[in-house]
């Protein structure tokens, strides 16, 4: 494995297979004792005692899913952003309360300035200038070109796996000077001065150009670049930290990039480790083993643990990010659906008017979340423009058996509703394996039986995350876990660029295979608005489409339990959708 042979060998030893449950008590001495040669008696100060260099700090992190790649642009299900924002720099970041902050970029463009213009037919000019002294993590200059490069990569039609915005929306980038990136726009772009994670990530040209370009003389060449060790175990970015190994299913070692944009991170090295189990997430936390969790980690139920037992002794806090929304999507292409009555609005709305969310959200989180009716999250400053403007189903059996009765759909002797020849419907309904999406997914079950629906419930294996394929070929109604929250991300998700096909290896979050003509337009109309008023009247129209025809059903809002070890100083959950490790680099290990 590439740059694996840079980690000295007793760092290996250390943290070989099965040592684990010793990680930090004697995985972070034996990779300080590696990392640093023998202390030499030095200068003394008045107490006599030698001063010896200081010790590498090592922080260990623990994600449920291990990431498919590590540039923030490919679209891959079951991946994890934490592990993406170490390797991974932007021309912006947004902060934990959704404040854009130059990143890359030494400053952010203007509206109505030089730095960004719009022309009176629509198009626009934004202008970035970069920072002074940029470097890829292998030390080879990041100049505008590398972006210029990367808007060519990504607005390949053939490659088809990179998130399609914003580059469906900008005409060309060119690089006036190493240090200048001119973004010519096709229409108006609000976020065209925002650029952050999942927009225009520059990729190294230098590395990358001479495959691409051989790529696009062989018939075979898209598999090709896409199957290079450069998107996963050989990947190169700007990020804080740099990748220095990958053992798949087990963990990632990276060592602090000092050429980072923001700085040296002041944490020296990373530990990712992999663990699909909560409970034993949970376990490695109360023993110290770890000093952090990742969002999608820890449940209520383990939060409650961590409080008895871990932050009563001061050995820690728990964070609370409330800003997810959980959903069920149903599969609309005819050729993977088993029960067409889905197609049906009217079926749909009964299913929406029959599940007790308030039932799911006393029991999960003890009345500590509330019941969601959009996909919008309640922090997002436009929620109430939007609040206003949806249709909701409050809980209501009666309403429920009226629209079945409408769908032609009746009660059997069995009290369960079947069409006119006596066949049953029973759709599909399968939930991401997980504690909580286990337990909402059996109560929704019961509440839908209870109203005469005979959902037939299964449970999606962690390992089932990572076959896109599978995922998109759901049969039914299918809970894909929490993960919406802001408009970008809502609207996003429904859109039909987003449907996954063999053509685009199956990515693509809009895995129900929806689409609507309307919906489209106002993604569309959402992506080129300027004025934040009127972006916030289209998100509300687009959230109107959604409650309206129901591909999806919103059920709660999520509470993700983060676990921060005393030690560790920076990990915050503001009110935005936005990350908890936005600012990873500053995070201090004491």
């Amino acid at each position: 494995m590439r740059r694996a042979g840079q980690l000295h060998t007793c760092s290996h030893t250390v943290l070989a297979r099965g040592r684990w449950l010793a990680l930090v008590v004697a995985g972070a001495l034996g990779l300080a004792a590696c990392a640093s040669p023998p202390a030499t008696p030095g200068p003394t100060g008045q107490g006599g005692g030698a001063r010896t260099p200081e010790q590498p700090r090592t922080l260990v992190m623990i994600d449920r899913h291990e990431p498919q790649g590590l540039l923030e642009k490919i679209l891959a299900a079951g991946t994890s952003g934490t592990a993406r924002r170490l390797f991974n720099a932007y021309l912006v970041v947004n902060d934990d309360h959704g404040v854009p902050t130059p990143y890359l970029a030494e400053a952010i463009p203007q509206l109505n300035t030089d730095s960004w213009r719009v022309y009176p037919d629509g198009r626009m000019e934004t202008t970035y200038s970069l920072r002074a002294g940029l470097t890829w993590q292998d030390g080879a200059p990041l100049t505008a070109d590398d972006f210029v490069f990367a808007f060519g990569v990504y607005s390949e039609p053939t490659l088809g796996i990179f998130s399609a915005t914003p580059q469906n929306l900008i005409d060309e980038v060119q690089a006036p000077d190493a240090r200048t990136v001119l973004i010519r726009w096709r229409s108006t772009y609000p976020d065209a001065g925002r650029l952050a994670e999942n927009s225009l990530e520059p990729l190294p040209k230098h590395l990358l150009e001479q495959s691409r370009q051989a790529a696009k003389q062989d018939p075979a060449g898209r598999e090709t670049f896409l199957n290079l060790p450069f998107w996963t175990t050989e990947y190169i970015g700007a990020g804080p930290y740099r990748l220095d190994q990958w053992e798949h299913g087990e963990r990632m070692e990276a060592s602090a990039f000092a050429g980072h944009a923001l700085g040296r991170p002041k944490i020296d090295r990373i530990i990712y480790r992999f663990i699909a189990d909560e409970n034993t997430i949970l376990s490695n936390v109360l023993a110290g083993e770890a000093q952090f969790t990742t969002t999608t980690s820890l449940r209520m139920t383990h939060a409650q643990v961590l409080k008895r037992d871990w932050v009563s002794a001061n050995k820690g806090s728990v964070l609370y990010s409330k800003n997810a929304v959980f959903y069920n999507h149903v599969q609309y292409r005819p050729e993977y659906l088993k029960s067409p009555a889905l197609m049906d609005l009217r079926v749909r709305q009964a299913l929406a008017h029959s599940i007790d969310k308030q039932a799911v959200v006393d029991t999960l989180y003890e009345g500590e979340s509330v019941p969601a009716y959009t996909f919008i999250s309640a922090g997002e400053p436009y929620f109430p423009v939007v609040d206003r403007a949806i249709t909701k189903y409050p809980y209501d059996p009666r309403r429920t058996e009226q629209l079945m009765n409408e769908a032609g759909l009746a009660k059997d002797r069995d009290g369960f509703f079947a069409d006119p020849a006596g066949v049953r419907f029973a759709p599909d309904f399968e939930a991401l394996e997980s504690a909580d999406y286990a337990r909402a997914g059996q109560i929704m079950q019961d509440s839908w039986r209870r109203a005469g629906i005979d959902v037939q419930y299964s449970v999606m294996p962690n390992a089932m995350i990572r076959n896109n394929e599978r995922r998109h070929k759901s049969p039914g109604i299918t809970s894909p876990g929490a993960g919406l929250g802001n408009a970008k991300q809502a609207l996003s998700q429904w859109s039909s660029s987003e449907i996954g096909t063999a053509d685009n290896r199956w990515n693509g979050s809009n895995r129900g295979g929806w689409t609507d003509p309307e919906f489209d337009r106002l993604f569309d109309l959402y992506n080129t608005t300027l004025d934040p008023a009127a972006r916030d009247q289209v998100v509300a129209q687009a959230m109107k489409v959604l409650s309206d025809q129901l591909p999806g059903i919103p059920v709660y809002y999520n509470i993700y339990p983060v676990a921060v070890a005393a030690s560790l100083q920076g990990p915050t959950a503001g009110p935005s959708s936005e990350t908890v490790y936005w600012n990873i680099h500053d995070w201090q290990l004491k």
